[in-house]
């Protein structure tokens, strides 16, 4: 009787760009999901957007409605006057943990050799994050809008020009798509998350400012004051304040600390995201892990 002896290549199937990313991307996937404290986050976010929708009518004369700025304002969290929304610094601690706690407890190799590429594994991490984001930023919204239309309803109030505010809705969805991969590249560059944080938390909020006193002093540059990354985010987010009187606008544009129109300010930001994100995925493949 003859023995055939199977080639130990006979079943090898090469494995592709495209399936490694997507394996890598099942394996953060899984890995953020089955975290508790993603949901706490999650759900922290979803509270504050029903609140924020239950609260739609107060104020108002029976019969009237909410204007459209304000019901942009709900779905954002305030991302204008506190300069960052408040779902993106809720979401900060899930946007760096999967690289700051590889980097820190020492198992950043062990993903190295569980996804083969280290291109892979910061790839899979953005894309992923970037997902949540958006997630967050559309089911937030949906929860805030379904929330204020049955609080209006209820109370006899008008319902506002919902699709005025689809401008204002696509910016915060971009910024949120954008805000995990911008803070896990800054922490693949620094390799700390405290600084990490500090710098994503304190440049939005004085660092841009201070710069754009300091350029406002140097002859001929003034200009690129409206062009520093949060303050073109927010020209993004910022894009139903036409549907304001002017002296409300004036005070809004004052907050956004940018006069970029908002394709310009979508544009700038975006540029910017995909710079950070170019410097971190270098420190991470380049950089050995402590």
């Amino acid at each position: 009787m003859s023995h055939i002896t199977p080639s130990l290549h006979a079943n090898t199937t090469p494995t592709t760009r495209a399936t490694a990313l997507q394996r890598a991307m099942r394996y953060e996937w899984r890995h953020l999901t089955g975290l508790r404290s993603t949901w706490i986050l999650l759900g922290a976010i979803g509270a504050l957007s029903l609140a924020a929708g239950l609260t739609a009518p107060i104020g108002l004369e029976p019969g009237t409605a909410p204007s459209s700025w304000s019901m942009v304002t709900a779905f954002q969290m305030d991302a204008i006057s506190m300069q960052l929304p408040l779902s993106a610094l809720i979401l900060l601690p899930l946007a760096t943990g999967p690289i700051a706690t590889e980097l820190s407890r020492g198992t950043a190799r062990t993903t190295w050799l569980t996804l083969a590429s280290r291109r892979t594994a910061f790839t899979a991490k953005l894309i992923v994050g970037g997902a949540i984001g958006a997630l967050s930023a559309l089911a937030g919204t949906a929860l805030v809008a379904s929330s204020a239309a049955t609080a209006l309803a209820l109370t006899g109030k008008a319902q506002p020009s919902w699709e005025q505010t689809l401008p204002g809705l696509l910016g915060y969805t971009i910024f949120m798509a954008c805000w995990p991969v911008i803070a896990a590249s800054v922490v693949a560059l620094v390799r700390n998350r405290v600084a990490a944080a500090l710098v994503l938390v304190l440049w939005p909020l004085l660092g841009e400012r201070i710069a754009g006193i300091l350029l406002h002093l140097v002859p001929g540059v003034e200009a690129l004051a409206g062009w520093l990354p949060f303050g073109a985010g927010r020209a993004a987010m910022a894009a139903s304040v036409d549907t304001l009187p002017e002296t409300d606008r004036a005070l809004i544009e004052a907050f956004v600390g940018s006069d970029l129109p908002t394709s310009t300010g979508t544009a700038v930001f975006i540029g910017f995201t995909t710079l950070i994100a170019a410097l971190g995925a270098w420190s991470y493949i380049k950089r050995d892990a402590r």
